[in-house]
């Protein structure tokens, strides 16, 4: 990757606030957004976007049809098209749709299902189907912004938008789009809380911490970036917030902790040159899964400064992966390098540079 792709809107849902001056002040305060989560998501500890509303974004004939992912992908891809000053209408077909999820589709699975189960046929909603799909986001985002280009949504656990970022880079330089909607955009459910606690990952005495192996802090929120040619966002005379200089995946060879941690030392030496970066954002979010392939690269680079972690602040699945992007963005600097350690599949890392506010 030689710098010809560029950044030219961001648009943030977030459990602490929507938009982008929210996510900066949170990011530099350090400030937790931790909360008791309502029965409605299955009670525990977790970091809700309970502030989030879509007055005047999202149509109420709409807005009642959407999940909870739709709706925070919306609003954060509303976002993302006015922050780069780019209507998407008249370039429909010409705009493509990357999305990564981890929990896409699964609320309204749930919802769908237990009435089901507990009733039979006859109480399972037909409201509720459309949206029991991972692509339901992208498909309503398709609809609300006259975007007629390539789609495509990626499940990849904890890097998912790194993977639809990958993608809308293909197409971008394949000649299929002129500019690309990437998004990251998950949602808590009752179900994901249950299943996080049966499997400890909910375990912890205190709140997570990068090392400590606690466990993870369940997110959800949804981010959305406008990625572009150089030569298409300077012919429109497009704000560039930062070029994408290099992204790299490097698949684990066995599911351990060993092997996750050589193939996230391998994604980040193939997008950092030998120049120490101005700043880290790191994946680690508390789990004992994620921490030690991080910890690792800690070590084999010690002249890096230290890592920022946005999911301790944010929550883990907020996106999938798209809330460390986002943080990449939210603070000037000349070299920026984001690291996504997964539990499974591959290793993600990324370099930003001249990244400007």
């Amino acid at each position: 990757m030689s710098g010809d792709l560029v950044l030219t809107g961001l648009g943030l849902v977030l459990p602490c606030g929507d938009g982008i001056d929210t996510a900066r002040a949170g990011l530099r305060a350090g400030t937790p957004c931790f909360a008791d989560l309502p029965e409605a998501l299955g009670r525990g500890r977790g970091a809700a976007c309970t502030g989030f509303s879509p007055a005047g974004i999202i149509p109420p004939m709409q807005l009642r049809r959407l999940d909870r992912c739709s709706r925070f992908a919306w609003g954060a891809a509303h976002q993302a098209f006015a922050d780069a000053a780019l209507d998407p209408r008249p370039l429909g077909e010409r705009i493509a749709v990357a999305a990564g999820t981890l929990t896409g589709g699964s609320e309204a699975t749930e919802g769908f299902l237990r009435p089901y189960l507990q009733r039979g046929p006859e109480a399972a909603s037909p409201m509720l189907f459309p949206n029991s799909v991972a692509n339901a986001a992208s498909g309503h985002l398709a609809l609300a912004f006259g975007l007629k280009g390539p789609s495509a949504t990626f499940l990849e656990w904890e890097s998912a938008t790194f993977a639809a970022l990958e993608q809308g880079a293909r197409w971008l330089r394949a000649g299929m789009a002129e500019a690309v909607l990437v998004l990251g955009t998950d949602g808590l459910f009752p179900l994901l809380l249950e299943i996080a606690r049966a499997s400890r990952l909910l375990a912890r005495h205190g709140d997570p911490v990068a090392g400590s192996g606690r466990g993870f802090l369940p997110g959800e929120g949804s981010q959305a970036f406008v990625l572009e040619t150089r030569e298409h966002a300077e012919a429109r005379g497009a704000r560039i917030r930062a070029t994408l200089a290099a992204l790299a995946s490097a698949p684990a060879l066995a599911n351990t902790p060993a092997a996750r941690a050589e193939a996230l030392a391998e994604a980040a030496a193939a997008v950092l040159p030998g120049v120490p970066p101005d700043r880290w954002i790191g994946g680690s979010s508390g789990s004992p899964r994620l921490d030690p392939s991080e910890a690792s690269l800690r070590r084999r680079h010690s002249d890096w400064p230290g890592p920022v972690h946005p999911k301790l602040l944010w929550g883990e699945f907020a996106g999938a992966g798209g809330a460390l992007l986002a943080a990449a963005l939210l603070e000037p600097a000349g070299r920026v390098v984001v690291t996504s350690p997964t539990s499974f599949g591959p290793q993600y890392a990324a370099r930003f540079e001249d990244v400007r506010l």
